[in-house]
């Protein structure tokens, strides 16, 4: 179940997973995890002198949580996230996303402060469980297949076309409970299902953030003193 509230979104398990990730909460190898958490943060919410960590602990407390999580810090509007099931022969995959490209890169460029923020955020879920060498394989699919979404919309940098963006994660969540699934390359089921969710979901979150993008300036030019 997905909830959508105030600053916060939330992806609920229906039993205990086990979660694989780099999320600024609960990243690594998290077992018995209850759900993933976004949290949506302004710009000014965020300098330089902030941990974002402290920061995320410091608005889990104001929120009262108190379940096993994984957490994401994004900026973008929540209600923008994307969202893509797929189901076959008994395994489902769900892929749920959200976009931000102000902190766009292309891998290799050297490093810098960026003046914008934004990131991707990808949290995939798999009906069946994995163990940590697949949860592994699996994090390199999604990772490919964010990378081919973000190059196919041709956002330009510097040196080229980027990538992703400078700070994005991802999370790989499955069933805590004992697995037999050894390998999740392209040339399974379970690869296959891993990398079109992402893909599809990962491309979706890019037009919605796109046309966010387009509305924000027309409001903004609208909204400039016009010369008299």
């Amino acid at each position: 179940m997905i909830r959508v509230k105030s600053s916060w979104l939330e992806v609920n398990f229906k039993e205990p997973h086990n979660v694989l990730s780099w999320a600024v909460v609960g990243g690594g190898w998290k077992e018995q995890v209850d759900c993933v958490l976004w949290h949506r943060v302004q710009d000014k919410d965020l300098t330089l002198e902030v941990d974002p960590i402290d920061y995320f602990y410091r608005s889990l407390l104001h929120k009262k949580e108190s379940r096993n999580g994984v957490g994401f810090l994004t900026s973008v509007p929540l209600e923008n996230y994307s969202e893509v099931i797929l189901e076959k022969q008994n395994l489902k995959i769900r892929s749920v996303v959200t976009v931000g490209l102000g902190n766009s890169v292309r891998i290799g460029d050297p490093p810098f402060q960026s003046n914008s923020f934004g990131t991707i955020n990808i949290l995939v879920q798999c009906s069946i469980p994995f163990e940590l060498n697949t949860s592994l394989e699996a994090i390199s699919l999604i990772t490919e297949a964010r990378t081919l979404a973000v190059l196919e919309a041709k956002i330009q940098s510097k040196t080229g076309l980027v990538t992703g963006t400078g700070t994005d994660c991802i999370a790989f969540a499955s069933p805590s409970r004992n697995s037999t699934k050894r390998y999740t390359g392209k040339h399974t089921l379970s690869g296959h299902l891993i990398g079109k969710a992402v893909y599809q979901s990962v491309s979706q979150g890019i037009a919605n953030w796109k046309k966010s993008k387009f509305k924000a300036e027309e409001i903004k030019r609208y909204e400039c003193p016009r010369s008299l």
